[in-house]
């Protein structure tokens, strides 16, 4: 007879593949799987960097590095002086005068010594082809220095369509100043790094200054390379950029909804940087005659980008080639590729989507009554053949497949099978061993053995009192603990608190993660359960304490470790306890409107600052029993998920074992409640702010603590100030989070 797993396995070969390939569909736009998709790119573009193509002879890079700060000077000591001779030297040689001279700078202040800012303007008139640089400011300014309707003689782009408020921009922008932007055209250098590895991508290649749209630093040496104006440029944003060669032909940029252009990058190592003062004393040594060198570009009708390029300046940044690249070579990357008509296109998703579909479902049905070994190789083989298809299309086509996704939800669904396969097969050989202990824990196996009792499906009700507890801050153990160091920490803290609560009478239902899930009055009757609950809250949270005690003490333990606090929440009333479950599969436990709420009381002590937190029926029930444990009243509050309000209470210490302070602070806390109820706002306030300074617990002084009782009040008083309560008003305060 066949299983259910493998009657159930043919739905599951159709629904797996189904199911994966909408979750992708789901997720491929995340910003999240673009930037790991983008990762393989950057193995892409570095796995073909040896065959790629030379640069566009019509670039020439120049680049302010070693050579040019060892013969006039540090950087910060340069003035506009500097790049006036710059231009006066290539002015001089008539025969060599380059089209288009492009600066990655902006220039925004005006000099101390104003005759450079008019030697450096003077000069760029000299170069009707002069560009400098302007940087969008992308956030708001509360009061712009300047709003931008033209920047010198750039004018904006007119023939735009499309959604302009996508485009990066911005109300103010660094721009050169009057001068400098009068005398030359001007180009946004935003040049954007990823948020999640600061690499450097996509470039911006049209910008929104106000609501108008202004070319990038490369859209402006295109267009003044083509002399072309800014109204014979048509944007399509979301499609592309056009701008019309002096050919009668047209350069047609594919551009995202935001202006953005994908750079397929090229080995940067291709460009020959020539260094921005050799170059210059080259020109005018050669308007002197002198031959001019083979190692130097001849510049003459070409298109120059200078940037800074030696080591230890400040505009340098991550490309797929180097983590510390001068930045000028994105804005020359992009330009030779646009040049040369070399884009990156994207096969498109869907049909990724459907071949891996049929692949997916092909895979499944031919292997499964294959040998295991070979449903685990064929997986295997079409992953690897898949990658190396992916890299020689990008390396021949500067096709990008999509790799990412593909190769992760096919190696999940197949992994998943032959997980499902190895784990069926292996309780079919074990089906009878251990079967018994499999379905119910150990305690209650001991319990029903000793009653003669055989586990059967169903609860009944019982008064009972639930506790819950967690650790403060948990999330954070995972990040700095080795799984070893968070194993043998977990152990450690379980064990000794999982001790103390059974030895005041509870019961422990489960674990989770680090919360322990337990009950008192279950499955044996307990009279007192909720005073043995409180009580063991309070030797739990001793507990705690001393566990901290040895952690400090011990070698090598992680400070988070050190500072370990324990959140607990008790509530007590009528559950349903008895074993839940299937006909197969049960266990022991609670459930309940009054297990959801203690639950809720552990999670809601948060928001107080307290670590201790009852419901008034499990503070009545204990004080009932014995009245030796002090407690505090926080709050009245309607947890998520429940209607009916419950008031809530501390649980502090015996009070042999409360100083006088802390009574203080009780005292002083429950006048300013009654302030609060009777919406005394400021008087409240001032009561809260006096108890907040006697609290057991203090932020910026004590590890892990970010509020108290007395704190989270005063600043509801506040918040109540501004947004007054109803006039029904009945003083229940709403969680708005479980």
């Amino acid at each position: 007879m066949a299983s259910k797993s493998d009657k159930r396995r043919p739905l599951a070969v159709f629904l797996a593949p189904v199911l994966t390939a909408g979750l992708m569909a789901l997720v491929w736009p995340t910003d999240f799987v673009r930037e790991l998709e983008n990762v393989t790119m950057d193995w892409r573009f570095r796995a073909r960097a040896d065959t790629d193509p030379a640069p566009d002879p019509r670039i020439a890079l120049v680049g302010i590095g070693d050579q040019s700060l060892k013969e006039w000077g540090r950087w910060q000591d340069w003035t506009r002086k500097n790049h006036a001779a710059f231009l006066a030297a290539l002015a001089l040689n008539e025969t060599r005068i380059p089209k288009v001279v492009a600066y990655d700078f902006f220039f925004p202040e005006k000099s101390l010594d104003t005759s450079a800012d008019e030697a450096f303007a003077s000069y760029l008139e000299l170069h009707p082809g002069a560009i400098t640089g302007v940087e969008i400011i992308e956030k708001e300014v509360p009061e712009p220095s300047r709003h931008f309707d033209w920047i010198g003689k750039t004018i904006p782009l007119s023939n735009v369509t499309g959604e302009v408020s996508n485009l990066l921009g911005g109300d103010d922008a660094n721009a050169p100043i009057e001068a400098i932007a009068e005398a030359s055209w001007t180009g946004m250098v935003n040049c954007p790094p990823s948020k999640l590895d600061g690499m450097r991508r996509k470039l911006p290649f049209v910008g929104r200054i106000g609501e108008n749209v202004y070319p990038s630093f490369v859209l402006q040496i295109i267009m003044q390379w083509e002399e072309v104006s800014p109204d014979e440029v048509t944007v399509v944003i979301g499609d592309s950029v056009t701008i019309p060669r002096s050919d009668g032909s047209e350069y047609k940029v594919p551009i995202d909804g935001n202006g953005f252009f994908t750079i397929n990058y090229r080995n940067t190592d291709r460009f020959n940087v020539v260094d921005y003062v050799a170059l210059a004393i080259q020109s005018s040594n050669s308007s002197e005659g002198a031959p001019w060198p083979e190692d130097i570009p001849p510049i003459k009708d070409q298109i120059l980008v200078v940037g800074q390029s030696a080591v230890g300046l400040s505009d340098f940044g991550a490309t797929p080639y180097s983590a510390q690249a001068a930045l000028f070579m994105v804005q020359a990357t992009a330009l030779d590729s646009i040049l040369r008509g070399d884009f990156m296109t994207e096969f498109p998703k869907l049909w990724i989507i459907l071949a891996w579909l049929a692949i997916a479902w092909a895979t499944l049905i031919s292997l499964r009554r294959a040998p295991i070994i070979v449903e685990i190789a064929v997986p295997v083989v079409i992953i690897v053949g898949f990658v190396l298809l992916c890299f020689f299309v990008f390396e021949h086509f500067s096709l990008s497949v999509p790799m990412f996704l593909p190769i992760l939800g096919f190696a999940l669904i197949h992994t998943t099978v032959i997980g499902d396969r190895l784990v069926t097969e292996l309780k079919e050989k074990r089906r009878i061993k251990g079967m018994f202990s499999s379905y119910v824990s150990p305690d209650l196996v001991q319990m029903m053995v000793a009653s003669g009792e055989t586990p059967e499906l169903g609860g009944k009700e019982v008064e009972i009192t639930v506790l819950f507890s967690d650790i403060q801050g948990f999330s954070g153990f995972s990040e700095v603990l080795s799984p070893k160091e968070l194993v043998d920490i977990m152990v450690e803290y379980l064990s000794s608190l999982t001790d103390i609560m059974q030895e005041q009478g509870g019961t422990l239902d489960k674990y989770i993660g680090d919360a322990i899930d337990g009950m008192f009055g279950a499955p044996l009757s307990l009279p007192d359960h909720a005073y043995q609950g409180v009580k063991a809250a309070i030797l739990m949270q001793r507990e705690q304490e001393e566990l901290c005690k040895i952690w400090q003490q011990r070698e090598g333990t992680n400070e988070l470790v050190k500072t370990m606090r324990t959140r607990i929440g008790l509530n007590s009333g009528v559950a349903v306890v008895g074993n839940i479950g299937s006909a197969r599969r049960f266990n022991y436990t609670m459930m309940g409107d009054n297990v959801n709420l203690g639950a809720r009381l552990e999670s809601g002590a948060k928001t107080y600052g307290v670590y201790t937190m009852v419901s008034h029926d499990t503070r009545n029930a204990a004080q009932a029993t014995r009245d030796d444990i002090i407690y505090r009243y926080i709050d009245k509050i309607q947890v998520m998920g429940r209607t009916q309000p419950v008031e809530v209470h501390e649980v502090l210490e015996y009070k042999d074992r409360v100083t006088q302070e802390t009574l203080d602070c009780i005292e002083i806390y429950s006048s300013a409640l009654e302030l609060y109820m009777n919406q005394e706002w400021d008087k409240a306030i001032e009561q809260f702010k006096k108890s907040a300074n006697l609290e057991l617990f203090q932020p910026n002084r004590d590890p892990g603590i970010k509020t108290n009782p007395s704190l989270m009040m005063a600043n509801r008083c506040d918040i109540m100030k501004i947004s007054p309560p109803e006039k029904d008003w009945d003083g229940v305060y709403r969680m708005t989070t479980k």
